[in-house]
């Protein structure tokens, strides 16, 4: 089995740079832009991101060897702390995509009602004292909401926020 057809699978944001090279995101750093460079040499898969990451972070961030790199590599044997933190951070990519929907809905929700009372209030049809009393949901903690939303869309302290709902599940 050649090494390429072990390895690009793995990875995520694949595309062809040229015959027998790709580029593709690196899963040993948080990568937004495809900064690893993979080319079949030979006999074997040449690894390089360029941020840094050495092709030992690379294959045990997919769970896999060094020696999965090779083309008819005697065995392939699975990193099985690797495959558990590829599992976890899928998970928590899962979880992520959830709670951006769970947040946006939530707060799409509460903008309506805020529209609906003030279009209430422009008819005359609630006082402005009705419409206070109306407000108090969509506005209790409505800037937490918003804070956390941003937060998830920039993909910043997601373990934290995930830690953040299952204690408040507890």
């Amino acid at each position: 089995m050649k090494a390429a057809d072990r390895v690009l699978p793995l990875l995520s944001g694949v595309r062809p740079h040229g015959q027998n090279r790709w580029l593709a995101l690196c899963p040993a750093h948080p990568d937004k832009h495809a900064s690893l460079s993979v080319s079949h040499s030979h006999d074997r898969l040449l690894l390089k991101c360029w941020t840094g990451c050495t092709a030992a972070d690379i294959v045990v961030a997919v769970g896999l060897t060094l020696a999965d790199l090779f083309d008819n590599a005697l065995k392939q044997r699975r990193n099985p702390a690797a495959e558990r933190r590829n599992c976890a951070a899928q998970k928590l990519a899962e979880w992520r995509e959830k709670e951006l929907t769970k947040c946006g809905l939530e707060l799409r929700t509460r903008d309506d009602i805020v529209r609906r009372v003030n279009l209430a209030v422009s008819d005359g049809m609630l006082s402005p004292e009705e419409a206070i009393e109306l407000l108090a949901w969509p506005y209790h903690r409505y800037a937490e909401l918003e804070f956390r939303f941003g937060q998830l869309l920039r993909n910043e302290d997601m373990l934290e926020l995930w830690r953040e709902t299952r204690r408040d599940e507890d």
